[in-house]
């Protein structure tokens, strides 16, 4: 997670973030929110957001109805003067126990060394009283073909083997999996938006028959 951390703490990185959800990236942006809050019921839920970024999914929620408290690690990701955003360690998190009905983790766990994934899970389930929804990056997909060119070295995980180590926590009283998009994040964020709609529109419906190479895997764990 350093790595990454580290790339996310670069005040030219955080202040261009938000510039790959312009042209196709919109078509990204909207599919990952509306996935979210269809894992989601936000209306009056405490909610978490680890990783929140620029905020973007904390945002979607809170227009929703959630009480939303967002985390990152990185101040300059964060919005100057956001009320309720915070700077804390995901690993670590500074809140007692049971104080959110759901946290959410987008586009963070891939940064987490094989090691810390239960770590990082048991400190979701000491915070939160009723379920987690994260994602995951699948390694036997697209996404796969630019992953060596990442500066944050990121890890792409196995389906079966989160399961695996989901399912082997103690806490853990059922986990489902949702996989989605067929073509990678990066790929939607350099195409023009016209043509990114049309892509999506095949995405959405090709994804059903090959959930397998699906190059995103949604995640609910109910604690």
């Amino acid at each position: 997670m350093k790595l990454g951390q580290e790339w996310y703490r670069r005040e030219e990185v955080a202040s261009r973030y938000d510039q790959r959800f312009t042209h196709g990236g919109r078509v990204l942006n909207r599919e990952e929110i509306e996935k979210l809050l269809e894992l989601v019921d936000t209306e009056d839920k405490r909610i978490l957001d680890i990783a929140t970024g620029t905020g973007r999914f904390a945002e979607a929620m809170e227009e929703t109805g959630g009480d939303v408290v967002g985390l990152d690690a990185s101040r300059e990701m964060l919005r100057p003067g956001r009320a309720g955003y915070l700077v804390g360690d995901a690993l670590e998190l500074p809140f007692k126990d049971k104080v959110f009905d759901v946290t959410t983790s987008m586009r963070f766990l891939h940064l987490l060394r094989p090691r810390q994934i239960p770590e990082f899970l048991g400190e979701v389930e000491r915070v939160t009283e009723e379920k987690f929804v994260f994602e995951s990056l699948n390694p036997a997909s697209l996404r796969a073909l630019y992953q060596w060119y990442l500066p944050q070295r990121s890890y792409l995980f196995r389906t079966s083997y989160l399961r695996e180590i989901i399912e082997n926590l103690d806490f853990v009283k059922d986990l489902k999996s949702d996989p989605h998009f067929l073509v990678p994040y990066g790929a939607y964020q350099v195409m023009p938006h016209g043509f990114a709609e049309k892509v999506n529109r095949i995405d959405r419906k090709a994804v059903e028959a090959l959930s397998p190479l699906a190059s995103t895997i949604y995640w609910t764990v109910q604690f």
